[in-house]
């Protein structure tokens, strides 16, 4: 290409320090040394070389880099560092960071041109210390600071995956052969600071902050910055500002056009760039975000600045037509979507294992001929068509996100041999026999290319053989599976010492278990049975097969009667014969004596009981690099709840005051927020700190909420006990009720965010806090008219914003959500 882009990333890749042609060793595709004139890449030769590491860099022929990295010298694969490939244009393709584990502390990377770009300090084999990235007139553009590995002070290009590091083969092997104990990182908290003070002088929040920059290529402008407020493991964009290259302001973004608990945009237009060494070398698409979701616009550019698709998206989905263009403008293809999907005209599609699919679609429906081929254009497919269904010829029909079918059909039938895959199409799972849509004959099974097990179909039933995979055999007779076996592993024979269990089946209906795959302490034996009736346990011992938790269950003439297990965090490792220490007795099929366990998403929950009555219970909660148990005891008509992360406990009471009813919540012996529930009237309620309404009894209900201000501006670190208390508490019940109800409220999966330090009820529609002086401040005020209907007031900082009249309970969610747009807009302008 001949335009000022092309002459522009040649001018910023083809100035070597080392120009002479004689310095420079030529590639082949496949990486062998070649001739120049047979050569598709070149490297700079001698290579810089720093102690027991070298400086690799690569070209492609055209003078456009390909690659940049340190390595040992002693094996030119095994990378350290930070390790970049570049595409065939010049620009960032591939990017990963591998640990430093070399006597050489300070990384120093360089433009293609020979000119410092950064360094980067390192400690332990992570980041630590300074990184620092230059423009090449020497100038400090981004600076930071890393500790063991975790970004906490200044600017940095990047932070995406700041807690993965690549280990290279020569540190895995030496690893293997020394025996070395895993490393188990703990990272730094950061404390944090830079306090955010209103407008009104109030500190609502304490953040430490650092910023992501990009800059437009070989220049001082910033194309995009990014501001994050560091939290303990996660990096929460709070800001975004981006520049065009002329330094013209062209979008900002505030912590509300962020997700909550993200780092996608909420509302706003996210910009992706063509990249150079993480500076900014063009705009590659802008693409329109409402609510967390594509809506708009979105735009694809060539690297010349030409537009090369537009697309239009209504809720998330593609709607409408689509155009492509070439680098010069001109329309090459235009189709249609409709609700996200193909509509009319034709498309180049992608299937799995980098199949490329060509098919014309009329009316949503496909129509005539479709062509796949591989990534290499070998012909794999091609077929007609009609009326959406395939017609005749060969196709690739998708069954699942796992499994393919190459199909043979004739006039709208599977006929002859069918092949299933998985993601890759060499990979053949299983080949049956059609013959007019019905199985017939031969189905065989394969693995990794040997065959498991034949199976002999008839009308579309198994009939005779036996299926054996990796780690299960199953045993057809006369059209009926009499018996499964499965192993301990796929790597141990199939004998009979290798059995782990055995399923029987009698007239194709599960009769009976025998499993050897645990222990019951007390009891012995190395195999247990059970009995099925109907199919359902009626007699013996029963093993659960989850994957991070498992107990057995052993029932009398269908009654389960005790449970057994052990110490779930003492035993995720121990898969292969877990031994199970803890006996649970259960009464007419409910829970009577011991621990009741219960997995939903990211936390487990134990249940104590005794006698029949819940005593206590126990959340614990996963994330990544994260664990937290919150313990809830029920002592002297008080709730007590222990967060054993940060090591506070809170208490949870209640009392009557003024003929009212009254939760409160205590910590570290201080009530810092109390509770009552009111009816919503025409009357706005008085020494109010805050109001939350819910949907309660199909009527709006306000819940009073007052709190400490002076515990509140530094409530950060009890803000699990805020969340627990404001979305579980009900001030019409008594303690022994609530907590109750809060543990089937988790049992349920109903207010878990709340575990989390977050609160998203769903039973919370709307809130608005109060002044000091009593009078609404900020959120959504809801009052009950004479009518029997509602009456919404939006306010901000005191002022009124907007109002929504005679509102009932059907469209109270969708009134509550107008004013709190109009909330975050006028926020927004303020910021």
């Amino acid at each position: 290409m001949t335009n000022k882009f092309y002459t522009l990333v040649l001018m910023l890749t083809a100035t070597h320090f080392y120009a002479q042609e004689s310095n420079l060793t030529y590639f082949d595709e496949n990486w062998d040394k070649t001739k120049k004139e047979n050569a598709s890449y070149y490297r700079i030769s001698p290579s810089k070389t720093v102690k027991d590491l070298t400086l690799l860099e690569d070209f492609y022929i055209s003078k456009a880099p390909q690659f940049q990295g340190y390595t040992l010298k002693s094996d030119e694969n095994a990378y350290v560092g930070d390790v970049i490939w570049y595409d065939a244009n010049g620009f960032d393709l591939s990017f990963y960071k591998y640990y430093n584990n070399t006597a050489v502390p300070v990384l120093t990377y360089y433009y293609p041109n020979g000119k410092k770009r950064k360094t980067i300090s390192y400690k332990n084999g992570r980041k630590n210390g300074e990184t620092i990235v230059y423009h090449q007139d020497g100038t400090i553009l981004i600076k930071g600071v890393y500790l063991d590995g975790k970004p906490v002070s200044g600017s940095f290009e990047d932070i995406n995956d700041w807690d993965y590091y690549r280990t290279n083969k020569v540190d895995r092997n030496r690893k293997k052969e020394q025996g070395d104990d895993p490393v188990i990182t703990a990272y730094p908290v950061v404390e944090e600071s830079n306090a955010i003070v209103t407008s009104k002088g109030k500190k609502t929040v304490e953040r430490k902050l650092i910023s992501v920059k990009t800059f437009w290529i070989n220049s001082k402008q910033l194309a995009q910055e990014t501001t994050y407020n560091v939290k303990e493991y996660v990096m929460n964009p709070i800001k975004q500002v981006n520049y065009d290259a002329a330094g013209k302001l062209i979008q900002t973004l505030n912590e509300g056009d962020f997700e909550t608990y993200g780092k996608n945009f909420f509302t706003g237009i996210g910009f992706q760039y063509y990249l150079q060494n993480n500076f900014a070398v063009a705009i590659k698409s802008k693409t329109s975000y409402k609510k967390g979701i594509k809506s708009g616009e979105e735009i694809k550019y060539h690297p010349n600045g030409k537009v090369a698709e537009t697309t239009k998206f209504i809720n998330g989905n593609i709607e409408g037509e689509q155009i492509a263009y070439n680098e010069k403008g001109t329309v090459i293809k235009k189709r249609t979507y409709k609700n996200g999907k193909p509509f009319d005209g034709n498309f180049d599609e992608t299937f799995s294992g980098g199949l490329l699919a060509n098919q014309n679609y009329v009316q949503g429906l496909k129509q005539g001929e479709s062509i796949i081929k591989t990534d290499k254009d070998s012909l794999v497919a091609k077929g007609i068509y009609k009326d959406g269904k395939p017609y005749n010829g060969t196709f690739i029909e998708t069954k699942d996100k796992d499994h393919n079918e190459l199909i043979q059909v004739v006039n709208f039938k599977k006929n002859g041999l069918q092949k299933v895959f998985d993601y890759n199409i060499d990979n053949i799972i299983k080949t049956y026999n059609s013959k007019e849509d019905i199985l017939n004959g031969e189905t065989t099974f394969y693995d990794k290319g040997k065959v498991t097990g034949i199976i002999e179909y008839k009308n579309d039933l198994p009939y005779n053989g036996e299926l054996t995979d990796s780690e299960k055999r199953t045993i057809f007779k006369n059209g009926e599976m009499t018996e499964e076996v499965f192993y301990k592993n796929k790597y141990g024979s199939m004998s009979d010492e290798n059995v782990r269990k055995q399923k029987q089946y009698t007239n194709g209906k599960l009769t009976k278990i025998i499993d050897k795959s645990f222990y019951i302490a007390d009891i012995g034996g190395d195999a247990f049975e059970g009995i099925y009736k109907d199919e359902k346990p009626y007699q013996g011992y029963f093993a659960t097969d989850f994957r991070e938790f498992n107990y057995v269950e052993y029932y009398e003439k269908g009654e389960l009667k005790y449970q057994y297990s052990n110490n779930y965090l003492e035993n995720m490792d121990r898969y292969d014969h877990p031994l199970y220490d803890i006996k649970s007795t259960y009464k007419d099929g409910k829970i009577f004596d011991g621990p009741e366990y219960i997995k939903i998403d990211h936390f487990f929950m134990t249940k104590y009981w005794t006698n029949g009555m819940l005593q206590r219970y126990d959340c614990d909660v996963f994330a990544v690099h994260y664990f937290n148990r919150i313990q809830f005891a029920l002592k002297n008509n008080t709730i007590e709840i222990n967060e054993f992360r940060k090591k506070k406990i809170g208490k949870i009471t209640k009392e009557k005051v003024n003929n009212k009813e009254v939760s409160k919540l205590w910590i570290d012996e201080k009530v810092i927020m109390s509770s009552t529930s009111v009816e919503v009237s025409n009357v706005i309620p008085e020494k109010a700190a805050s109001i939350a309404y819910t949907e309660w009894n199909n009527k709006i209900d306000a819940k009073i909420l007052n709190f400490d201000q002076n515990i509140a501006d530094d409530r950060e670190d009890s803000e699990i006990f805020y969340s627990i208390f404001t979305a579980n508490i009900d001030d019409r019940k008594t303690i022994v009720e609530n907590f109750n109800s809060i543990a089937n409220n988790f049992s349920t999966g109903k207010n878990v965010e709340s575990i989390f330090g977050k609160h998203r009820g769903n039973s919370m529609i709307a809130g608005i806090y109060f002044n000091e002086v009593g009078k609404p401040d900020s959120g959504v005020l809801i009052l009950k008219n004479k009518e029997n209907q509602y009456d919404l007031q939006a306010f901000l900082y005191g002022k009124m914003l907007e109002e929504i009249k005679n509102t009932d309970l059907k469209n109270m969610k969708k009134a509550v959500e107008k004013l709190n747009d109009a909330i975050t807009k006028k926020l927004n302008e303020r910021n």
